[in-house]
């Protein structure tokens, strides 16, 4: 009986990019880096910027994503705070409220870049 291989996540390094406007975020990429693949995510607070980042990597992956690929990148990045941005950045209500009116809202964004490995 031939075994079956399976494409899983290898080595990986997972980012906290800060907190920025969709508009003028400077992108995330893997140029010059050893790393094959990459996705970011955003969110109001850094936990939902984490569970933006592992759904657009687990919608991209060409491996298999599990529970325990995710545990491992939880564990890596650590604990995720859930301040939401206009508290991290001292706003007021009003000034919160303006910057939602412009629609140039800001975000917290985490990236994950990583290559695959064959099991």
């Amino acid at each position: 009986m031939l075994a079956t291989k399976k494409t899983i996540l290898g080595d990986f390094a997972i980012e906290y990019l800060g907190i920025d406007s969709p508009s003028y975020f400077p992108g995330y990429g893997i140029a010059f880096t050893p790393f094959d693949f990459c996705a970011y995510g955003i969110g109001d607070t850094e936990e939902e910027a984490l569970e933006d980042c592992l759904e657009m990597m687990a919608q991209s992956a060409g491996f298999d994503f599990d529970e325990a690929t995710e545990q491992r990148i939880r564990a890596e990045y650590g604990d995720c705070d859930t301040t939401t941005v206009a508290d991290a950045l001292g706003w007021s209500e009003e000034e919160t409220e303006e910057v939602s009116d412009s629609g140039e809202g800001c975000y917290f964004h985490i990236g994950i870049k990583w290559n695959e490995k064959t099991n």
